[in-house]
């Protein structure tokens, strides 16, 4: 049994463009769609079209790219044919932007399935169900439906016709409250003033993610006041790991050249790309390899802390070997941080207090201004210990009370 979904795009706006084409974040609603299906184990999606222009074409194309077959599909009859009688089909409306656990309980295993909500002001956007409840936009059918609407004599709007069969069928109800609606985790893009809206209020709510005092007292609260425009457009997303990359490097070249104050300078700005990286992808789709040169990046980073010492005395005029206090206490510094990476990863579910954790950015937040002013060493000294105790202040702070 495979899992396909049929995704809604052939509404239009006012302007004449597709309603599944409007971006909310810099990407488009049927991108951020496709992303949620495949978390749920969809490989395979159809999309509903009246017509095929090039930006969707276009579209579909990115998505095939990030690993999901994609099909245009104007008929039933088209739709029976990528199917098999097992397989179960994912309806996805029009414009819908919804979070991924309404995906995840649409898409458990069992009889075909309808995410409905209350019939409120709120909800106007969605089809009627019944006298009381309106449609969530995401509903499971089974491939019989599929053959039946084909065998149909008329013109009949496939994705409604669908949701019809699967309301007379006595499909199951999965109720959704619709004040999430209100806060805007679940709504129908009808025009590009709601899907602004959207987009800012998801700008809001995103969360910060991740340890490290760096990351969330410093680099994350400056993200966030240029979210807006780091989500406009989505080129940003695409170019920002190679400015993040040529960064981190230039950091272990200036350090090389002789010019610690400088790398340590740019490494801040390296880290503030890393945190820039991490806020876009809760507003993106990312592939497995775009979260993998997330990683590399910020495991180079790490490395070139560790050996700092070495990358400034070895590459300055006499070439010499760093001091055994310099060249002891910055492998010290970085195993100190991937310790707590570590604790905090093992923590599970059960983590709290993520922000005192040391991590790179506030080590080269502090070693910045040191090595300007000559203090490298007694803040290589220092540093180790400040994570140290950070890391026993955590374990201290993070141990729930057991149940008795």
């Amino acid at each position: 049994m495979a899992l396909i979904a049929l995704v809604g795009a052939s509404e239009a706006l006012p302007d004449g463009s597709l309603r599944a084409l409007v971006t909310v974040a810099g990407e488009t609603l049927i991108e951020r769609q496709a992303a949620r299906l495949a978390d749920v184990g969809v490989t395979h999606v159809a999309v509903a079209v009246a017509t095929v222009p090039a930006e969707l074409i276009a579209t579909c194309d990115r998505i095939r790219r990030r690993g999901m077959k994609v099909t245009p599909v104007r008929e039933a009859s088209d739709l029976v044919a990528l199917v098999e009688p097992d397989d179960r089909i994912i309806l996805v409306a029009d414009g819908l932007r919804a979070g991924g656990t309404h995906y995840g309980a649409i898409a458990k295993p069992g009889s075909p399935a309808i995410l409905v909500t209350g019939d409120t002001v709120l909800t106007q956007g969605f089809e009627r169900i019944d006298a009381t409840r309106r449609w969530g936009g995401l509903a499971a059918i089974s491939q019989p439906m599929v053959a039946e609407l084909a065998a149909m004599p008329g013109e009949w709007d496939m994705m409604l016709t669908l949701l019809r069969m699967a309301v007379q069928s006595g499909a199951r109800r999965l109720y959704c409250e619709p004040a999430l609606f209100e806060q805007g985790e679940i709504a129908i893009v009808a025009d590009r003033p709601t899907a602004a809206l959207i987009e800012q209020s998801s700008l809001q709510q995103v969360e910060y993610g991740g340890m490290g005092l760096g990351r969330s007292a410093v680099m994350m609260p400056l993200v966030r006041l240029a979210g807006p425009l780091l989500v406009r457009s989505p080129k940003t997303a695409r170019y920002l790991p190679y400015v993040t990359a040529i960064l981190w490097v230039s950091v272990a070249v200036l350090a090389a050249s002789g010019l610690a104050a400088a790398g340590a300078l740019v490494s801040i700005l390296g880290g503030l790309c890393l945190a820039a990286m991490r806020f876009l992808s809760a507003f993106r789709a990312e592939s497995a390899a775009q979260d993998r040169v997330r990683d590399v990046i910020r495991t180079f980073g790490w490395l070139v802390l560790g050996v700092y010492p070495w990358l400034v005395s070895l590459g300055g005029p006499d070439h010499l070997m760093p001091r055994f206090s310099e060249a002891a206490l910055a492998p010290c510094l970085a195993a100190a941080i991937l310790l707590a990476r570590w604790l905090y990863e093992d923590a599970g579910d059960k983590r709290r207090f993520h922000w005192l954790l040391p991590d790179t950015d506030q080590a080269w937040i502090l070693l910045a201004p040191a090595l300007i002013f000559g203090l490298s060493t007694l803040m290589f000294a220092i540093l180790p210990l400040l994570a140290l105790l950070q890391i026993l202040l955590w374990l201290r702070l993070a141990r729930r009370p057991e149940t008795r």
